[in-house]
């Protein structure tokens, strides 16, 4: 799965954003925006869900944005700031082996944040900084 090829689908088609748009939302330069739409740079979970802020969507639904164009997504937000998705799958027979896939995807992203943690610790000791 090409996360990248999804922010830029949905970026290009359903939200009709320009790149230098998106990159003074993220505070980066064009380039690097568009590196993580080229699948050059990894995506933290973190830029993810500023990514998913900006399409005003969940992170999940960017994940599985090309096998969600099968299913029906319902966006609401309530009175008290808070926001979500009813998803609705339209005809899909394998509603199990898609959540597995979901939960996967997000195990992955938990294990890259993880020793994403593990790097910036020891970043932060070898420079003797409390934490």
């Amino acid at each position: 799965m090409k996360v990248g090829e999804n922010i830029r689908e949905i970026r290009e088609r359903e939200k009709n954003f320009k790149r230098s748009y998106m990159a003074g939302r993220l505070k980066i330069s064009t380039r690097a925006y568009s590196n993580i739409e080229n699948n050059v740079t990894d995506i933290s979970i973190t830029r993810l869900g500023e990514i998913a802020d900006i399409f005003e969507c969940s992170s999940e639904y960017i994940l599985n944005y090309k096998q969600s164009k099968k299913d029906f997504y319902n966006y609401f937000h309530n009175h008290n700031g808070n926001k979500g998705v009813n998803i609705m799958h339209q005809g899909s027979e394998n509603n199990l082996f898609e959540l597995w896939k979901l939960q996967k995807l997000q195990q992955e992203l938990i294990e890259s944040e993880k020793k994403r943690i593990e790097l910036l610790e020891a970043l932060l000791r070898s420079h003797n900084i409390n934490f």
